[in-house]
């Protein structure tokens, strides 16, 4: 099926409307609101074969028709924000010893060993997902649009890498509706800074591509300018050596006044081609994934500092912590005096 037509009807679902395919077309059925919306009527067939839509009632609806564009639109301005709880594991956590295991292979701390000292406690750990449309602007001819996402823990502020992203996408969700509560809150209010600062640089990467990729096309107008204003001062600097005074006067006014508009015109071309790109979130959703906080102590001989690592279910890991000193994501690294991270323990001392 057309992506377009896809997305659309996706879009008429989740606004109450009904869908029914049938071969290469779809009824489609509308709330009177969206019918209006949209100046269609409340029922009809939609498709996105040419062949198809010749036959009498079957509406050619593919990428590009200004439906589409206007229901994208709406999506984009309501945004898609919401709290979604992945299924808890319905067996018991691993025992003792195999998650003493586990964190002792998957955590590194230097100068320090991992007990577990304790029974693991649930948790649900939010994990921001943020999604935004970024319009690049090269020229005034040249205009792109992309879609950036980034998923952040929001515990320790890590960049979730591809792996565990796939995994969270096909991980099953609670039917059950999901609250923020203010800790989830604090913690993605946190995050959603550094979200923000990932895909602003991402964004920045791709808008220096674009605008190298231009640049020879500045580099020929900016070029053309200099020469053609060149040009006009050599033949008012000619007319004004062998002018009479009063006339040389009037050319070296001239002459000034064509550097001027020079220094102007080479200005307003350099900012034709300045390079911007406007960041437009759409998409705000702190997924609550479940796991198992572990009560440690990380022990460097007979000293003994209380710690916890949260094992994830879906992701099959720890999750990385923030040092409980300085609050960075660094490895951790026990002191004789108290527990850190390569961080601040040096600075410390």
């Amino acid at each position: 099926m057309d992506p377009g037509l896809r997305f659309w009807l996706r879009y008429v679902d989740d606004r109450g409307g009904l869908t029914e395919r049938a071969g290469d077309s779809t009824l489609v059925v509308l709330p009177p609101a969206v019918a209006g919306e949209f100046d269609l009527p409340d029922e009809f067939v939609v498709t996105a074969e040419p062949d198809i839509a010749r036959e009498d009632g079957v509406m050619l609806l593919a990428t590009g028709h200004p439906v589409l564009i206007q229901a994208a639109d709406a999506a984009l301005s309501d945004g898609d924000v919401g709290v979604i709880s992945l299924v808890a594991p319905g067996t018991p956590a691993p025992g003792a010893e195999l998650l003493e295991q586990r964190v002792r292979d998957q955590v590194s701390v230097e100068h320090g060993r991992i007990d577990v000292t304790g029974l693991p406690v649930r948790i649900n750990r939010p994990v921001l997902r943020v999604g935004a449309l970024v319009t690049y602007t090269v020229s005034p001819e040249e205009c792109y649009q992309e879609r950036l996402e980034c998923w952040i823990d929001a515990g320790s502020g890590c960049q979730l890498g591809p792996d565990h992203i796939a995994r969270l996408r096909a991980a099953p969700r609670s039917e059950r509706p999901a609250q923020a509560h203010a800790p989830v809150l604090d913690a993605v209010s946190t995050a959603l800074r550094h979200a923000h600062s990932i895909l602003d640089a991402a964004a920045e990467r791709r808008r220096t591509a674009l605008s190298d990729q231009a640049s020879d096309a500045h580099r020929r107008e900016h070029s053309h300018a200099r020469d053609y204003y060149a040009d006009a001062l050599r033949s008012i600097e000619r007319r004004r050596t062998s002018a009479d005074p009063d006339r040389a006067k009037l050319l070296a006014a001239r002459a000034a006044s064509t550097r001027e508009e020079r220094a102007r015109r080479l200005l307003e071309i350099d900012e034709k081609y300045q390079a911007r790109h406007v960041i437009r979130p759409y998409r705000l959703h702190a997924v609550l994934v479940p796991g198992w906080r572990v009560p440690v102590d990380v022990r460097r001989g007979p000293r003994r500092y209380p710690f916890a690592f949260e094992w994830l279910v879906s992701l099959g890991t720890f999750a990385e912590e923030r040092c409980p000193h300085c609050g960075e994501a660094a490895t951790l690294s026990v002191s004789k005096t108290r527990l850190g991270c390569v961080s601040c323990l040096p600075a410390a001392g």
